[in-house]
């Protein structure tokens, strides 16, 4: 080997390196992010010793691949070679390097601008949650429709007595009071039943008078409750909502060192990340356990900071279509990884290319 091609050929190894230390730090990222949410104490060192060495595998197999259709060189069961190579990069660098290269690319553009949003929504969520007048309206508007529903029940009731085909308190007549009873919160039976000895009119007449006075004072003693009820209702409306404003105060803040560049990044999103799923928590307790995080965010349009730390949730939502109004198209990030590690493997072959 002369010293030109010597030279080129450390020149090549260094290359490798270079694009090989790229990808290994992406890898890295990408494997620290997606382990954040699990506790993990794992040193970053460890990270890269493993894809340091997981790296330098798949380059081996890329290069023992392409050896493999060199028939310029001597190579022993070369078709085995040449799968054992290949399932050697599909397992090595189609499923586990180029994904989370192309997440850490991803997420470092992404991580910013997507925890901003979710916070200012969010902010806005525990706004609306914390509402006295809305609460106060959405309570009464609970006792407008049974009051609603009762007095249709009422009406429905007169009208089956007055029913001329079938005058008097009939089963259809028994079905509308029942129905009021179970609105108004009473057993079955608790208004005293008055059955129409005769059909006259004047008969007819008393017995819808008689169940429009007891199912209206049913009613009122209902109302009444209602309205005591409302005092202590709010009280205790305001115990639960203590812990919002201090939630709110905390993402102001927050939202201020995101937006200070003077402050570490990746710390400051992390505080961010831990605060929303907080927010998300408060939330559900507000709603009673019925709030929805991932149907809320995705009617509110806004893209989840904990999905986007995950590799495997970010390359399930790419697939399912959840980045179409992104600044940059995930494809674009896929290419740049792909890019980078193609590089590095063409100078890893060059490096160590065998000279039969």
């Amino acid at each position: 080997m002369n010293d030109e091609n010597r030279y080129f050929k450390i020149f090549c190894f260094l290359m490798f390196v270079a694009f090989a230390a790229v990808s290994c730090w992406s890898t890295t990222e990408s494997l620290s992010l997606t382990l954040e949410g699990y506790d993990n104490d794992i040193p970053k060192w460890v990270f890269w010793v493993a894809v340091i060495g997981l790296y330098v595998l798949t380059a081996y197999c890329t290069k023992l691949f392409i050896d493999s259709f060199n028939s310029n060189i001597y190579v022993e069961h070369r078709s085995v070679q040449c799968v054992i190579s290949l399932l050697g990069i599909i397992v090595l660098w189609v499923l586990f390097s180029m994904p989370t290269n192309a997440h850490t690319y991803f997420y470092k553009q992404m991580a910013k601008d997507t925890s901003i949003k979710e916070l200012k929504h969010l902010d806005g969520e525990l706004s609306r949650a914390s509402n006295e007048h809305d609460y106060l309206a959405a309570y009464n508007d609970k006792w407008n429709s049974c009051e609603r529903q009762v007095l249709q029940k009422l009406e429905k009731v007169k009208q089956e007595i007055q029913n001329s085909q079938q005058p008097g308190f009939g089963p259809y007549a028994e079905k509308y009071l029942s129905e009021a009873e179970n609105e108004l919160k009473l057993e079955t039976g608790s208004i005293p039943r008055r059955k129409t000895r005769n059909t006259t009119q004047k008969e007819l007449n008393e017995v819808c008078a008689y169940y429009d006075h007891e199912i209206k004072a049913q009613l009122e003693i209902l109302k009444n409750q209602h309205q005591t009820g409302a005092e202590s209702e709010l009280a205790n409306f305001k115990n639960t909502r203590k812990g919002v404003q201090h939630l709110k105060n905390e993402i102001n803040q927050t939202l201020k060192e995101l937006n200070d560049g003077n402050i570490e990044k990746e710390p400051t999103l992390k505080k961010s990340r831990d605060l929303a799923l907080r927010c998300y928590s408060e939330l559900n307790n507000l709603y009673g356990g019925i709030f929805n995080k991932e149907k809320d965010a995705k009617d509110a349009g806004i893209y989840e900071s904990d999905r986007l730390v995950k590799v495997t949730n970010v390359w399930i939502d790419y697939f399912q279509g959840e980045f179409k109004t992104t600044n940059y198209t995930f494809w674009y990030w896929i290419l740049l990884s792909v890019i980078v590690d193609v590089a590095a493997f063409a100078f890893f072959d060059i490096a160590f290319k065998r000279e039969d």
